[in-house]
C-alpha cells in the first residue's frame, strides 16, 4: 500500500496515523470523532480486532496538547455485514491526559448512529437490488433514502456554498456527491470534515460545542459514545 493522503479537518490539521487507512478528524462538544478510511470489511474488522490496529501520533485534536494520547478502551456498536447480517464491533477510544476528553475512531465503512454499512446503502442507491445485503435490508434502506431526501434541501444549501452550483433537487443528491467525491464513504468523510454534516443530517459528534447545542441523535444504532 502506498502512502495515503488524509482529509485535514478545518478544526485540527495535525496528522493522525492509522495502520490500515487514513484518518479524518472532527471536533465536537466535549470529545472528538475521527473517521478513517479502513481497508477492512466489517467482517474482517471484527475477526482482526480492527479497533486494536488504530495507532495515533502525539497530540490532542481537541485541546492541542502535544503529549501522547492514551488508549481508553472501546465502545461497542452494531454494523451490517456484506451478507446483510448484523454483528457487533468495537470502536477504539483514546484519552487526552490534559483535557481528559476521549477521541473515538470510526471506520468509514460505518455511518454515524446507523446500523447499515455504507457499501450496502451505496449499492441500494445504485439500484443493485439483487445483492443479498440489499435484499435483506431493503425496508431499512428505503428509510435511509427517505431520510437523505428529507434532509436534501438543507444539504443542498450547505454544499452550494462550496461548489457554487448544486444539483437540481434532493433526488439528485447521490449522483452529485458521486461526481464530486467518488464512493459514498469518501463523500461521507468529506461532508463531515468540510461541512460538519452527513447525508442524513447534523449530529453533535460533528459539531463544535456552540453548534452542537439543540441537536438530537436520530440514528438507529442506539450507541452514544462517552
Amino acid at each position: 500500500m502506498g502512502t495515503p493522503g488524509f482529509y485535514a479537518s478545518p478544526v485540527f490539521t495535525g496528522v493522525v496515523f492509522q495502520q490500515v487507512g487514513t484518518v479524518s478528524e472532527v471536533m465536537y462538544s466535549g470529545w472528538v470523532q475521527c473517521i478513517y478510511h479502513c481497508s477492512l470489511s466489517p467482517e474482517e474488522y471484527l475477526v482482526q480486532g480492527g479497533h486494536r490496529l488504530v495507532a495515533v501520533r502525539s497530540g490532542c485534536p481537541r485541546c492541542g496538547w502535544c503529549g501522547k494520547l492514551r488508549r481508553h478502551g472501546s465502545y461497542e456498536r452494531g454494523i451490517s455485514t456484506n451478507a446483510g447480517l448484523l454483528i457487533r464491533i468495537h470502536i477504539a477510544r483514546f484519552l487526552c491526559q490534559s483535557c481528559h476528553h476521549t477521541i473515538s475512531y470510526l471506520p468509514a465503512f460505518a455511518f454515524t448512529y446507523r446500523l447499515i454499512q455504507v457499501a450496502t446503502f451505496e449499492a441500494f442507491l445504485e439500484g443493485r437490488f439483487q445483492r443479498p445485503d440489499v435484499r435483506r435490508r431493503e425496508d431499512l434502506l428505503r428509510q435511509y433514502r427517505r431520510r437523505m431526501q428529507c434532509y436534501g434541501n438543507r444539504l443542498l444549501r450547505i454544499v452550494q456554498k462550496r461548489f457554487g452550483r448544486a444539483p437540481p433537487g434532493p433526488d439528485q443528491m447521490w449522483p452529485f456527491l458521486k461526481t464530486a467525491y467518488g464512493a459514498l464513504d469518501s463523500a461521507t468523510c468529506r461532508l463531515v470534515t468540510q461541512f460538519e454534516v452527513t447525508v442524513f443530517g447534523q449530529y453533535r459528534c460533528h459539531q463544535t460545542a456552540i453548534k452542537a447545542k439543540g441537536l438530537r441523535i436520530d440514528g438507529d444504532s442506539g450507541v452514544v459514545p462517552t
